[in-house]
């Protein structure tokens, strides 16, 4: 009932023309996907949403690879500082956008003022285009690089250190065995840890709509949010339901052959 319906509800919805203002609906087949393929906000969203996902993935992983190599090289355990880290992940997203809402404002904020007086200027984060593009970006790294973290440092305490010790006694030399060991060995976690960050990353809508709600202009305008306008706002449940399995299709597409691809290698 909590699963099964609402998904099966909404795939019927998305091969019919139903909105929550009309009584009157009608089967219209994929008539309702083209329609939301067409749609010039939904692709703008869309390739909002990539510009997203691919930035802030990268970032993380490149973050919380760096912090789960440091956190390996200590000689002691820091349990302390482990659970420090993780607090981001464990704050709600609601309340991490009211946060960066407070940082980010123009007038009061503390980054604009930072970067005010560190030469670059007042800042318009939240007003400027891109640059509220960037806050969003900045935003998910600071959440969900500890996840990387947490993964990956667990993977790499899971590796098995006959070969480094062997890599130290030939004298190898520190970014040899990082490429020729180490890496080799994490290809699986990391297709793993990069494939569910995706899949979790494209339903973030919480944060973003608290933070900027998709201004200015759009500019920030995930595909989640274009789903709930279409569907909470424009009340065009039709829509709505298909930009959501448009969505679920090419997450499915992607994740498929990421895996296959990285498996296939030999990761």
């Amino acid at each position: 009932m909590l699963t099964a319906f609402p998904l099966l509800y909404s795939l019927w919805a998305s091969f019919t023309n139903l909105r929550l203002t009309s009584p009157v609906w009608q089967y219209v087949g994929f008539a309702g996907y083209l329609q939301t393929l067409a749609n010039g906000v939904f692709r703008h969203s869309l390739q909002v949403t990539i510009v997203f996902l691919f930035a802030a993935a990268a970032a993380e992983f490149v973050l919380g690879f760096a912090l789960a190599l440091s956190f390996k090289a200590m000689r002691r355990n820091h349990p302390l500082l482990r659970a420090l880290l993780m607090l981001p992940v464990m704050a709600t997203p609601v309340s991490v956008g009211l946060v960066w809402k407070l940082m980010l404002n123009d007038d009061f904020g503390i980054i604009p003022h930072v970067s005010e007086v560190m030469g670059f200027g007042r800042m318009q984060w939240l007003s400027d285009p891109n640059m509220a593009v960037f806050s969003i970006i900045l935003m998910d790294i600071w959440q969900w690089t500890p996840f990387m973290f947490l993964i990956l440092l667990a993977g790499l305490e899971g590796l098995p250190p006959d070969l480094f010790e062997a890599a130290e006694i030939d004298g190898a030399k520190r970014h040899h065995v990082f490429f020729g060991i180490t890496l080799p060995l994490m290809a699986r976690i990391v297709v793993v840890v990069l494939t569910f960050r995706v899949m979790f990353a494209i339903a973030t809508f919480d944060s973003v709509f608290v933070l900027t709600k998709g201004g200015p202009a759009l500019a920030t305008d995930l595909v989640t949010l274009f789903i709930q306008r279409e569907g909470l706002v424009n009340l065009n449940v039709a829509s709505a339901s298909a930009a959501s399995f448009l969505v679920l299709i090419l997450v499915f597409a992607a994740a498929r052959a990421f895996f296959k691809k990285g498996f296939a290698h030999g990761y």
